[in-house]
């Protein structure tokens, strides 16, 4: 609902985006997100909301609102590259993504192409206090930086959460359409209400009142579809990597229960009260996505390739024995996903595995430990990773601990064909396809 000059409005003019979905960014908003986020499911448009705090309020955090009349309500998915946590609900019929990244609220600005709506709670983060005993943050001296990713035709939301009588000047602006740096106004349109629909907000309210403003923007802005690429995986693939996606569902997060291991935890209270306690945690949700919705969106990526920003993969394919062999010149750091999808066995050596992981960890379950800390649990003796010195048989050493019947490893031994060929000739074990990749060119020649 809007007023405005005394007049109520049934709908508050919020924008939309064609081909994709609309980007919203709530600085410094720690616990509440969910006043952006219940504005963003009234609204009913496919939406990211970007949450850049110091202190991030995580959905899966234990002080954070994580769950509705005990079910939970947002879950996780895999990370965006570089910093960040990111979820979704699967019960909306629209796209929807919550990001919350460990960020200053004007360092993340930087990685915004362009904003569709901003939604801000505390102008201050966009001010430096100056030193003067009677300064005060003003909303004309904050709305360059606020506004200049907002692209033409953006919305500004001011949440009034904040704004009391001590900071009365946040809310002290110009009439009609003013300008408030090179190429860029505001209009003021009204103050817009929405009633909790969705999650409850901490502490209990029940409506959001706000400011809302009009943004015209003639500079110009980025590309939005590179900063979604950042932010969900699958616009990281190739379209034939998407259909190998379509009739599964994306994982649960793996260090968060399942719904069955909920239930039978659940089960077994109920049978027997006095040896098990009920969950302390919400009900969790099956997968982050419904699966007629997930192919749904797989097939519009696949039809839409100019939203994609699949890595390249430099590649020679071979046969050696029964083992199709993938030799991949690049970084394995950079085709992650692409072994996620693939199911892949990740081997290689402590300090580069721990990266791995780090930067996907649904690689985790398949990775295989190399070098545990006590040298008595490693399973390979005396590991020596290249040169003539190398472990004798290396090749065929990964081989027999891959843990699925794909292995991915980097360039060992002595990195020659002939030597491969050697530990392949003959194999007959579970392994079907061996992916190994090279930083040098002159490898595996």
């Amino acid at each position: 609902m809007l007023w405005k000059n005394n007049q109520v409005f049934c709908n508050v003019p919020l924008p939309k985006a064609d081909d994709r979905p609309l980007i919203v960014s709530h600085p410094g908003a720690h616990g509440n997100y969910l006043a952006s986020w219940n504005v963003m499911v009234d609204h009913g448009e496919p939406f990211v909301l970007v949450c850049d705090d110091l202190g991030p309020a995580y959905p899966d955090g234990w002080w954070a609102q994580h769950s509705n009349n005990g079910m939970e309500y947002f879950a996780r998915l895999q990370n965006p590259q570089g910093v960040g946590q990111a979820y979704r609900n699967p019960d909306l019929t629209f796209q929807n993504l919550l990001v919350h990244r460990g960020l200053e609220a004007n360092k993340g600005m930087e990685d915004f192409p362009l904003i569709d709506i901003m939604y801000v709670d505390f102008i201050d983060i966009f001010l430096t206090h100056n030193g003067e005993p009677d300064w005060k943050p003003t909303f004309m001296a904050a709305a360059p930086k606020m506004v200049e990713k907002v692209r033409d035709g953006g919305v500004l939301i001011i949440d009034r959460k904040n704004v009391h009588e001590d900071y009365d000047q946040w809310l002290q602006f110009p009439e009609g359409e003013f300008e408030v740096s090179p190429g860029i106004t505001l209009e003021h349109v009204g103050k817009g209400e929405w009633l909790i629909l969705d999650v409850e907000l901490n502490g209990g309210k029940n409506e959001i009142e706000a400011e809302v403003f009009r943004v015209s923007n003639s500079n110009s802005l980025g590309n939005p579809d590179d900063f979604l690429v950042t932010l969900m995986k699958e616009r990281r693939l190739a379209p034939e990597d998407l259909e190998e996606l379509k009739g599964t569902l994306p994982e649960r997060w793996p260090e968060h229960p399942t719904h069955e291991e909920y239930c039978e935890r659940l089960f077994n209270h109920y049978d027997h009260p006095n040896l098990f306690e009920r969950p302390n945690y919400p009900e969790p949700l099956e997968s982050s996505w419904k699966s007629e919705q997930y192919d749904e969106w797989l097939q519009w990526l696949i039809d839409h390739p100019d939203k994609l920003r699949s890595v390249e993969r430099n590649e020679r394919i071979m046969q050696m024995g029964n083992t199709k062999v993938r030799l991949v010149h690049g970084d394995i750091l950079e085709h992650l996903d692409w072994l996620s999808l693939k199911n892949a066995s990740l081997c290689v050596r402590r300090n580069l595995r721990v990266v791995c992981l780090e930067e996907n960890i649904f690689l985790t379950k398949n990775a295989v430990n190399l070098q545990p800390f006590f040298n008595w649990k490693r399973p390979v003796a005396n590991l020596i990773w290249s040169g003539p010195d190398a472990t004798p048989n290396l090749t065929r050493e990964l081989l027999r601990l891959s843990k699925s019947n794909v292995l991915a490893t980097i360039s060992h031994g002595l990195a020659t064909l002939d030597e491969l060929e050697a530990a392949l000739i003959d194999y007959d074990g579970h392994v079907e396809e061996l992916i190994i990749f090279h930083l040098d060119e002159v490898d595996y020649r």
